[in-house]
């Protein structure tokens, strides 16, 4: 993705100074890239560094700091929480309709990154019983 945008609104919230908002978007950037590298969705992997460099959001909020559609959010924090890495605070709306929720990371960063890990070792170890089982067939052949 080519946006600024979570790394800039780390310095609008006053998360972060302006001076750090280089680093911060050039390491968010990587993170997120490393992470679809190892099998993570896009939209998944913006939310997750979203969430943890501008702290408790709205999902109108990670609409607008991630470049996300709302249905992409939605999507995104359906996979957060069912890795267990996301909490969903509701609190009641004061008009009608649905509660209000904010989502926050779970856990730290090191974390939350972690299904994502285990799920390449685990890809890993399979690739490698699949080319040792490949040598031997070779090898016999």
């Amino acid at each position: 993705y080519s946006d600024r945008r979570i790394g800039v609104m780390a310095v609008k919230n006053g998360t972060l100074g302006p001076n750090e908002s280089s680093d911060i978007y050039a390491n968010s950037k990587e993170i997120v890239d490393l992470l679809v590298s190892l099998g993570a969705e896009l939209n998944t992997a913006k939310t997750l560094i979203c969430l943890h460099i501008n702290g408790p959001s709205k999902s109108i909020e990670i609409q607008s700091n991630c470049n996300l559609r709302q249905p992409d959010v939605s999507i995104a924090i359906s996979k957060l929480s069912n890795l267990g890495i996301l909490r969903i605070v509701t609190s009641p709306g004061k008009a009608r309709g649905r509660p209000s929720s904010i989502y926050e990371l779970a856990v730290p960063l090191n974390e939350a990154i972690l299904p994502f890990k285990n799920k390449a070792s685990e890809r890993i170890s399979i690739i490698e019983n699949q080319l040792s089982r490949l040598s031997e067939l070779t090898n016999s052949v």
